[in-house]
């Protein structure tokens, strides 16, 4: 009786250790997921914010016509004026040419929160709420140098997931790329056969906004744009986020590390970029606008099939 009292006791103790384990793996999980969630509503309602006051700066300016082909884009500008000093020290233009057909000089980040995948319910919310939809580093004489993940035909996303991210010749189709063509403002980017047509229409996204990096040298720009150069066909796009971060990237990600091999000492950088990203944890759309290390040059929507474009003045 002894013996087996015991034993009951022994088996009592440990079922009691496994239920307060278990109490603490769901409070953790619990806690996390709550923290997580409004983490991400108060960075939503922020960058909500900034986006505002950002238009509500502006004055407009004109209305004109730019042709892509034999197809007019109607375009109304209204321009902000520069108060910061960060904004009064860095002269460049917010757009790549004197027409101002496109956006951008080299080093700057274009983003948009919608993600690629419209027509998936639930998928579309959770990436586009939590992550954003794309991130891109601009490179004046290159285009754009960005991170996607959309695996070719045939090929399997588990054994991409699985597969190291140095080794890169059986899937090029999901390493990191340079793209010479400017996606984000072409109003014929998307025919009316493509999946994402009934939600963004022609244009790439119906919504995207550029910032900048504060206080930059062009040694610093030209240095984050040879690490992201570096990982061009090398690279791979990481799914999960948060795993496997050595030599996989997803869009903000890649652009927020090839920062910070540039403005962090490089024994002190990590897989989680400590620049552009200021709770040095998974880099989202909304950490990269939201940070003290870049400022807002320009927002750009889509309104009744013309585009309106809000940026910062030329000085």
């Amino acid at each position: 009786m002894a013996k087996k009292e015991i034993g009951k006791r022994k088996k009592m103790k440990v079922w009691r250790l496994l239920r307060r384990s278990l109490i603490l793996f769901i409070f953790f999980c619990f806690g996390g997921a709550s923290y997580s969630l409004g983490v991400a509503v108060f960075e939503n309602v922020e960058s909500s914010v900034v986006i505002n006051d950002f238009k509500n700066k502006a004055t407009f300016e004109y209305t004109d016509t730019v042709m892509y082909g034999t197809y007019e884009q109607i375009r109304h500008y209204y321009v902000v004026q520069r108060t910061e000093d960060y904004e009064l020290d860095d002269t460049r233009s917010i757009f790549e040419d004197e027409d101002r057909k496109h956006f951008g000089k080299d080093g700057d980040i274009l983003m948009t929160w919608d993600s690629p995948f419209p027509y998936i319910p639930v998928i579309h919310q959770f990436i586009s709420f939590y992550f954003g939809g794309h991130a891109a580093l601009k490179s004046e004489e290159l285009g754009y140098i960005q991170a996607t993940g959309f695996p070719a035909p045939g090929e399997s996303l588990l054994e991409i997931i699985l597969t190291p991210g140095d080794t890169t010749e059986p899937y090029q189709s999901v390493t990191a790329d340079r793209v010479t063509a400017d996606y984000w403002t072409n109003p014929v980017y998307r025919r009316d056969t493509d999946d994402s047509y009934p939600y963004y229409g022609s244009y790439y996204r119906e919504k995207f906004f550029g910032v900048r990096v504060k206080n930059i040298d062009q040694e610093t720009i030209d240095g984050a744009i040879d690490f992201a150069n570096s990982k061009v066909n090398q690279a791979m796009y990481n799914f999960l986020f948060w795993l496997d971060m050595k030599n996989k990237y997803y869009c903000t990600d890649f652009v927020s590390r090839a920062y910070q091999s540039v403005m962090v000492p490089e024994d002190e950088q990590g897989n989680y970029a400590k620049v552009l990203n200021d709770d040095w944890f998974i880099t989202s759309v909304n950490d990269i606008l939201l940070s003290d290390d870049t400022y807002l040059t320009f927002y750009a929507e889509v309104v009744d099939n013309e585009l309106n474009i809000y940026y910062l003045e030329d000085i």
